[in-house]
């Protein structure tokens, strides 16, 4: 009996989503984990095939001891079916390794609900951070929940090992989502990358183009990667920031890999992290952005730096992956 991880991949893809999933695949590979890809995103007629016929011969042949579902596949059907068929081999361990919880982004009591009898259905979860595992507890999850604390991330470029601190910051993600770039206005430069970048914006902000998830890391030279979503420079509002409460942004990785510190919103998640590992600021809000760049020293951006460069070997390795799988 082998180790598997199963996986759903949109071909027509290339996020940093679809990235944190292969770079889970390729960590556990290393790891002595079989791989099994599901594609959803096909016709009903050969979705029904993929869930009644190829699943079922698939996964009895696998016979697996543990299986790692990486959450969400987008169907609740096929995940059912998976979990169904691993079920009838009667000594495998199912455990979700969680990406995003819907119900987490929705006010919508039943979309919660509906979500939970799927998590009750496996036996563990891999989540985020204590922040979403506290939250899944209050929603009456009764599952052992693992804490992930960070994704880890496969970096194919040289990690920036620059310890001198020029204040200024970069900023990657889907630009739609962001529309705080519309309105913050510094003295300190903003390098901000991806795709649906707004047509005004201030002379703060450099945009820098779009690039691969795998090409991105050798254009982040800056000083300080920023954390930050949603419509407003006051807080993290709107469905995309308050998500900030929970999640474990995969820009954060991408940064952290990348050899740069990072500047995060205070109630973040993942700001519990940065300040354990002092690899970054916290602030409350953007207004408070130049006057945190400023205070930091030289000598203060060389330690922040140091314990940065020692969290981004482990990303680039799987080790937050690896340990959380081996508690699993």
């Amino acid at each position: 009996m082998s180790n598997i991880i199963i996986t759903s991949l949109d071909p027509g893809q290339n996020t940093g989503g679809v990235k944190a999933k292969i770079d889970i695949i390729n960590f556990l590979k290393d790891y002595g984990y079989s791989s099994y890809e599901v594609n959803p995103y096909v016709t009903r007629i050969k979705k029904f095939f993929l869930a009644n016929f190829k699943l079922p011969k698939d996964i009895s042949n696998l016979s697996p001891k543990k299986v790692i579902i990486q959450y969400p596949i987008p169907s609740q059907y096929i995940t059912k079916q998976i979990i169904k068929n691993i079920r009838k081999s009667k000594n495998s361990k199912i455990v979700f390794l969680i990406h995003d919880i819907q119900g987490l982004q929705s006010t919508d009591e039943k979309t919660i609900k509906k979500e939970l009898k799927v998590f009750d259905l496996v036996d563990e979860l891999i989540v985020h951070n204590n922040h979403m595992k506290n939250w899944l507890q209050k929603k009456g999850l009764k599952k052992p929940l693992i804490n992930l604390e960070i994704f880890d991330y496969k970096n194919p470029q040289p990690i920036s090992k620059k310890i001198e601190s020029k204040r200024s910051i970069c900023f990657a993600g889907n630009l739609f989502k962001s529309e705080f770039l519309k309105k913050i206005n510094l003295k300190h430069e903003i390098y901000v990358f991806g795709p649906n970048m707004f047509s005004e914006y201030s002379n703060c902000i450099k945009y820098s183009g779009q690039y691969s998830p795998g090409e991105l890391p050798k254009y982040l030279n800056q000083s300080f990667g920023l954390i930050w979503d949603g419509p407003s420079i006051e807080t993290c509002e709107g469905t995309y920031g308050s998500y900030l409460k929970f999640n474990n942004p995969h820009k954060t990785s991408l940064y952290i890999s990348s050899g740069l510190p990072v500047v995060i919103w205070r109630q973040a998640a993942l700001a519990d992290f940065v300040l354990q590992n002092k690899i970054g600021i916290v602030i409350d809000n953007l207004n408070q952005l130049d006057s945190a760049l400023d205070s930091v020293s030289q000598q203060k951006y060389k330690e922040i730096k140091s314990n940065t460069l020692v969290i981004a070997e482990r990303l680039r390795t799987g080790y937050y992956t690896k340990k959380a799988v081996d508690r699993a």
